[in-house]
């Protein structure tokens, strides 16, 4: 942030806590007009106390990050405010970061480094000693100011060294506790309250550690009953108060006109008399801190410790008549006029008193008025003349800027000097009572008008703010600036956002009354300020202050400074934050509603993919299912013959083939009923590091040796819910998948993790439950596959294999079980690249029931006893299945649907031992034939059959899949029946 000149004019930096209002305004325009007399450039960092309780208010001191001595050759320290809460030694830590740069400590000493201080403890003095000499009071009380506030303490001695250079005892009960760290008016007038309410002599005269103390005071006198001055006067510090930051009470109209009372603690009208207090030097403290600063640029000697005097200005509050409405007197005695004044030395008073504004009035006016008035005085003219002459003065001096209480001052000696020099005053004093009532006139119109433009100003600013606030994106916000900024009357104003900590990218570059664009949109350290250097060529001053919210670094801005200091900077600020953060929402919910966008379009490719794969499955299901019929009639009977044929017999060989078609057509089907998700799953809580674990010899010999197999299976991963069987098939297929696509040898990786599944995770399977998972990630060096392959790598039937070289079931086989066990799966390709196959299976959460573990086939010799009723809607297979049980030596009665089966067991309801039905049937289907017996009574055992499972609800989970044989179809009615020997 340097000029662009060749050789670069020295820039001071200042450090302050804000608000930029009343005393701290002072303070920055103090440095500011020092800087620029000097040819100095400003840069003033403004923040708050440091480790202030409210994270908002500390957030605020990252502005002080970017203070660096690359840009900034010495360094003003505004010390009293911003180290209250850390004190001297914090304030001397804290500023070490700066090293080497030199730097100047305003208020209280900092370490080894050149103070400029004000008189805090004579200045008190010198008001206590003015309510006791000038008005004769002796109990005095003092309200103490916050205990980490070096000035407050310092005010204190003052009071008390006042005191006992009268001879005063310091009554302790006169003096209040000190209070907070924030210069609160309600804070003095609680302790006001309690002290009146221990003593039992209230006291004449109470002097505040500051003029915001002083507020407090006199609401609390006021509430009481107390009358400031007549019993009880009052003094304050500092000649000022903020009241922008404090919540008082004020007076406010209704509706209907009446005026309404708005009670707050402190609460102050227009009969509050005008504060006897002492002027602290602040303007000139900053002045002579620049000076300072700019010595040490120069290596210039500089005093150690330079102390300026303040002064006091005597109201009304102390019990003094006002000698102006408005404006101040002496501390003491009379206005003296000399006898060797004349009236040429009374005119200069007059111009000097008026300063460049006098500058606005006609050459040798303030000869004419004391000429005027001297001929007046004497009864040479008549006084109106002088009125009209001082009238017109008066105006255009205020249409120059002159504040009227400028004027009071030298009138009052010009009333001396032409008192002091006429033989008879009557004449002179009856004029000087209608100087006085001009001069309240032009009071009470400037404060009209100050008023009416401190309005319009903050409405200005209100308005303005409601449009940087409600800027969408940044083109708003730069026309919003644009427009609102020159109503300000802020010539220039830079805005940098944060990409990341200690990274800023320029947002507005507005300078000069104008638009910028010519600036790098790539990001920059902040610690420059700005990427681009700024041309003036007079020196300026600017503002930095930080752009946040209660959790987050937003950026900062740079303001230059305009005609006028105050709280506008800092509204401005605070509604750049505003802006800067609805900006970034409205991006982030731009960037959330492209990314929904974008997973809605991968939704329904999902979907698209999930509708095509359902209607593959319904017809895959429908004829597994009749294929499954068909199967368990040959498999059944191939069996029953083999087992009644002798080992000599050359039919078996044939009947053998006929029996191992059948089990290899049973193995397809069961392969199309695992992707449709109709097979029959086992599931079970599982270790599947151990599941795997114990394949792993199977696995290398089926991928071979020319292929690294690496398995990463760590202790501790959760269990899962799955079928354990068909998890090692899962990992077979894909393995002779990943096998085939590594012809030339390569590296399989096999290796769990617990996962979680996010709303917004997808995959391959739709409508997967958010949640805990184990994810399996197979991993192959292989081949890879192209877009064009992975879209449909899932469908059945579909291979890249030469014919004769796979089916095309394998990755579809994958696919249903894990659909069917609850999980998702997805898979990661590119040619080239190898593939990763990712497979998450479910974790156990508290499951009803138990897993039925598959049934091994044992052959039974055992007859068996009872009644079976057999439902089939398949003739054939119901023939086969009637036949073996018959054989068996069960008694069986048949039926072809569900509704034919529910007549029957009405008719023989007492004799039915066992029901055995398929699942799907016209008509009426087992589930369903199973509840309407078990409502009517008849409850007897119950053995699903089916060929792929299904939704409807089983009141029962005995089930045997088709094809099945006779010896399980036995072994399995025994078992129910409870007939195992």
């Amino acid at each position: 942030m340097a000029n662009g000149s060749a050789k670069r004019r020295p820039t001071i930096g200042m450090i302050t806590a804000g608000p930029l209002i009343e005393l701290a305004g002072e303070q920055w325009r103090g440095v500011s007009d020092g800087a620029q007399r000097l040819g100095c450039d400003l840069v003033c960092f403004v923040g708050s106390e440091l480790n202030h309780p409210d994270p908002h208010k500390r957030r605020a001191n990252a502005v002080f990050d970017l203070i660096s001595p690359d840009r900034i050759d010495a360094l003003v320290v505004w010390t009293t405010r911003m180290g209250q809460l850390i004190g001297p030694e914090g304030m001397q830590e804290f500023v070490k970061r700066y090293a080497p740069m030199p730097i100047v400590s305003v208020e209280t000493t900092l370490g080894p480094w050149p103070s400029i201080l004000m008189d805090n403890r004579k200045g008190m003095k010198q008001a206590v000693d003015h309510l006791i000499e000038v008005h004769g009071r002796r109990r005095i009380a003092f309200v103490r100011g916050p205990l980490s506030h070096i000035g407050a303490n310092e005010r204190f001695q003052g009071y008390a060294d006042s005191l006992r250079a009268h001879g005063i005892p310091l009554d302790p009960r006169l003096v209040t506790r000190p209070g907070s760290f924030i210069w609160e008016p309600g804070t003095a007038a609680d302790a006001v309250r309690r002290m009146l309410a221990e003593v039992q002599l209230p006291p004449d005269a109470i002097a505040a550690a500051n003029d915001d103390y002083a507020i407090g005071v006199v609401s609390a006198l006021e509430e009481l009953g107390f009358r400031t001055p007549e019993d009880i006067a009052v003094v304050g510090y500092d000649n000022h108060t903020n009241v922008r930051t404090h919540d008082l009470g004020y007076t406010t109209t209704s509706g209907a006109g009446h005026q309404v009372r708005v009670h707050r603690k402190v609460n102050i009208d227009a009969a509050m008399p005008a504060f006897t207090t002492v002027r602290a030097p602040f303007h000139d403290m900053g002045i002579r801190a620049a000076e300072l600063a700019l010595a040490l640029v120069l290596k210039r000697p500089v005093p150690q410790v330079q102390t300026l005097r303040t002064e006091l200005v005597v109201r009304r509050s102390c019990g003094c008549l006002p000698t102006g409405l408005g404006g101040h007197a002496p501390a003491h005695g009379r206005l003296n006029i000399s006898e060797s004044a004349t009236a040429h030395t009374v005119a200069d008073h007059l111009r000097s008193s008026l300063g460049p504004s006098s500058g606005a009035l006609p050459d040798g006016w303030a000869e004419q008025l004391v000429v005027e008035l001297m001929a007046a005085g004497r009864g040479e003219v008549q006084g109106a003349g002088f009125l009209e002459m001082l009238a017109e003065y008066i105006r255009a001096s205020a249409r120059a800027g002159c504040a009227p209480e400028s004027w009071w001052a030298p009138l009052f000696d010009l009333y001396r000097f032409v008192t002091a020099r006429v033989s008879d005053a009557t004449l002179i004093q009856e004029l000087w009572l209608r100087v006085q009532l001009l001069v309240g006139d032009a009071f009470r119109t400037d404060a009209k008008f100050a008023y009416l433009s401190h309005e319009r100003h903050d409405q200005t600013v209100r308005e303005a703010g409601q449009r940087l606030v409600a800027s969408r994106d940044v083109t708003e916000l730069t026309d919003a600036l644009v427009e609102e900024l020159p109503r300000l009357g802020i010539p220039a104003c830079h805005v940098m956002s944060y990409e990341a900590p200690g990274i800023a990218r320029v947002l507005v570059r507005y300078e000069e009354g104008k638009l910028r664009t010519d600036f790098p949109e790539t990001p920059f350290p902040a610690l420059t300020l700005t990427p681009y250097r700024f041309r003036r060529d007079v020196p300026f001053s600017a503002l930095v202050a930080p752009l946040h919210t209660d959790d987050e670094q937003l950026g900062y801005v740079i303001f230059e400074e305009g005609p006028e200091q105050g709280w506008m900077y800092e509204a401005v600020q605070q509604q750049l934050s505003s802006a800067l953060r609805g900006i970034r929402l409205m991006q982030e919910l731009k960037d959330a509603r492209a990314r929904l966008e974008e997973r809605v379009g991968e939704t329904e490719a999902q979907l698209r993919h999930a509708q095509k794969m359902e209607a593959i499955g319904r017809l895959t299901g429908g004829i597994a299912h009749d294929f499954n019929n068909i199967l368990t009639v040959v498999n059944g009977n191939s069996e029953m013959l083999l087992r009644r044929t002798l080992p000599d017999d050359p039919r078996r060989t044939a009947i053998e083939d006929i029996l191992h078609a059948g089990e290899r057509a049973a193995n397809l089907t069961r392969q199309l009923l695992a992707f449709t998700r109709q097979q029959v799953l086992h599931p079970e809580s599982l270790d599947l590091g151990e599941n795997l674990a114990k394949i792993g010899s199977m696995l290398r010999t089926l991928v071979g040796d020319h292929i690294e197999l690496t398995f990463d299976l760590p202790d501790g991963v959760s269990r899962v819910w799955a079928d354990a069987g068909q998890i090692q098939q899962i990992l077979f297929n894909l393995a002779v998948n990943s096998r085939d696509a590594m012809p030339q040898g390569g590296t399989l990786s096999v290796e769990i993790a617990d996962a979680t599944l996010g709303p917004g995770d997808t995959g391959r399977i739709v409508g997967v439950r958010p949640g805990e998972y184990v994810v399996m990630r197979v991993r192959d060096t292989g081949v890879g596959m192209d877009a064009a392959v992975l879209a449909q790598v899932f469908e059945p039937y579909f291979t890249t294999k030469p014919v004769g070289k796979g089916t095309g079931l394998g990755l579809s086989t994958v696919f249903g079980i894990v659909q069917q066990s609850g999980g998702q799966i997805e898979v990661l390709s590119a040619p080239g690249q190898g593939t990763t196959v990712e497979v998450y299976l479910p974790v156990p959460h508290e499951r009803e029931g138990t897993a039925t573990a598959p049934y091994a086939r044992r052959v039974t010799t055992q007859l068996g006893a009872g009644t079976v009723l057999l439902v089939e809607d398949d003739s054939q297979v119901r023939v086969m299945t009637r036949r073996s049980l018959e054989t068996a030596g069960y008694a069986v009665i048949e039926a072809g649907d569900g509704q034919e089966a529910l007549q029957l067991a009405t008719e023989h309801r007492s004799a039915i031992d066992l029901v055995l039905t398929d699942v799907v049937m016209p008509k009426m289907g087992g589930p369903e034939l199973v509840a309407l017996l078990r409502s009517t009574g008849v409850a007897p055992a119950v053995i699903y059959m089916s060929g792929y499972t299904v939704d409807e609800p089983m009141t029962s989970e005995v089930l045997i899949s088709k094809p099945y044989v006779e010896s399980e179809l036995l072994e399995k009615v025994r078992e129910v029946l409870g007939q195992d020997a």
